[in-house]
């Protein structure tokens, strides 16, 4: 696999959801064809029968965030967050990643990744021992709720 999906905390970009241009063509078409078929006034007719319609704005709040979630291109490309506190503090070291600080292990500005990223500190190893290129294989689950170690 390539080096550009090794982000620079260490997450693999293809494993992310931001990066599943699946989700983001599904969440798309949704909205088109709910908008299409004028579904928010469906739902406020449905709603008198069944009031979990009344939640349709609500639905459409949370679809326009999933949107926001997209990431087009992996972070070493220019994607991810602008603001990443993360990719600032690799680049302001000059290092390829966070597998390459000594002060990794005690970073705070991983804390809120490690509480989604089980295996994050597990990766960062991984590359530190065989690159940014060769670590893929050997990675486990990405997000803290999966249970297959298969990978």
């Amino acid at each position: 696999m390539n080096e550009k999906y090794t982000a620079f905390c260490g997450l693999c970009c293809i494993d992310c959801i931001p990066s599943n241009h699946e989700l983001f063509n599904i969440v798309q078409n949704l909205e088109e064809l709910l908008s299409d078929l004028q579904f928010d006034e469906y739902s406020k007719l449905k709603a008198k029968n069944n009031p979990v319609f009344e939640e349709h704005p609500t639905f459409i709040k949370v679809l326009k965030e999933i949107e926001s979630l997209k990431c087009s291109v992996p972070c070493r490309e220019g994607g991810g967050k602008p603001e990443c506190e993360v990719r600032n503090c690799v680049q302001g070291k000059s290092h390829l990643g966070c597998w390459e600080c000594i002060d990794r292990h005690t970073c705070t500005k991983l804390n809120s990744l490690r509480l989604i990223h089980l295996n994050l500190d597990y990766h960062l190893d991984l590359i530190g021992k065989y690159g940014p290129n060769n670590w893929f294989s050997k990675r486990k689950v990405h997000y803290r709720w999966q249970t297959d170690n298969s990978k």
